[in-house]
């Protein structure tokens, strides 16, 4: 793992004030918003929340108005979710942040953010631009009874063992990088959001292809990023899923993997939002 890479899951505090929005479900969602322009609307990926972005919403902000939010059952947001999880409640939290925007916006997605994204976008979510990293279609298929297991460790307050299991194979660390963040700043958040977990596992589970109907659906322009350090396979699925896009492109950072160089991500994404 690069310093880069490292610097991109530093944890620290904003002071920028909380706004909230209340979802279709009444699910509160609580967001940060800063900067002035045309709205950009950010979504995390698994065991992400608002803090986690912060170098990035800071980046855009200098030419957009940011909306970074948590998403449900993380950080400032709770979860009024009644049955099942399906990905229809994140597309509802999605519009209503973007209707706190004003109705219409840009919008990037880190890692499975894309997996709300990509059919808030197909469904006609208003949208000008958008933008994602490495949406993990396709990828290392997880042991049989993954899902389970994870809620069965969560279940049991095993939370430590739980968090590594996830990011062994939603978040694709490798041992030494595990090791490595738990006595890392930043691993108190992760067992913080560890409840949200399964659901990004269902998200990965759910999407086991790239999603050729919906990408074909989708009508703005749209820009996939992925890291040059990254695998082949995740390299061949961002071509796969920016060719399945009418107005698709993909792009590569030479400084990262499979965590976004938030530095170079704010400059590509001002350039292709502009």
């Amino acid at each position: 793992m690069t310093d880069a890479n490292i610097e991109n899951l530093d944890y620290g505090n904003r002071d920028l004030p909380i706004e909230k929005v209340t979802s279709a479900d009444g699910t509160t969602i609580a967001y940060e918003k800063s900067g002035t322009g045309p709205p950009v609307i950010i979504i995390g990926g698994g065991l992400n929340e608002k803090a986690m972005h912060a170098e990035l919403a800071e980046g855009l902000s200098e030419n957009f108005t940011v909306y970074n939010y948590d998403r449900r059952a993380r950080g400032d947001s709770d979860d009024k979710r009644v049955g099942p999880y399906t990905v229809d409640r994140e597309i509802e939290d999605l519009a209503a942040v973007i209707g706190a925007a004003g109705g219409t916006a840009h919008v990037f997605a880190n890692c499975t953010g894309s997996m709300i994204a990509v059919p808030a976008a197909a469904r006609g979510v208003p949208m000008l631009k958008l933008a994602m990293y490495e949406p993990p279609y396709s990828g290392p298929k997880v042991p049989p009874g993954y899902t389970e297991q994870l809620m069965e460790l969560l279940a049991q307050d095993r939370i430590k063992d739980a968090v590594s299991l996830f990011l062994k194979w939603d978040a694709l660390f490798t041992d030494d990088e595990i090791e490595f963040f738990s006595t890392h700043p930043i691993w108190p958040a992760f067992e913080a959001m560890a409840h949200s977990m399964p659901y990004d596992s269902i998200l990965s589970d759910d999407a086991d292809r790239v999603p050729v109907e919906e990408l074909g659906a989708i009508t703005v322009p749209s820009l996939v990023l992925g890291g040059n350090k990254s695998p082949q396979w995740m390299k061949d699925m961002c071509q796969a899923v920016a060719d399945g896009i009418p107005r698709g492109e993909y792009v590569t950072m030479d400084t990262a993997g499979h965590l976004m160089d938030d530095t170079l991500g704010a400059e590509l994404l001002t350039k292709f939002f502009r």
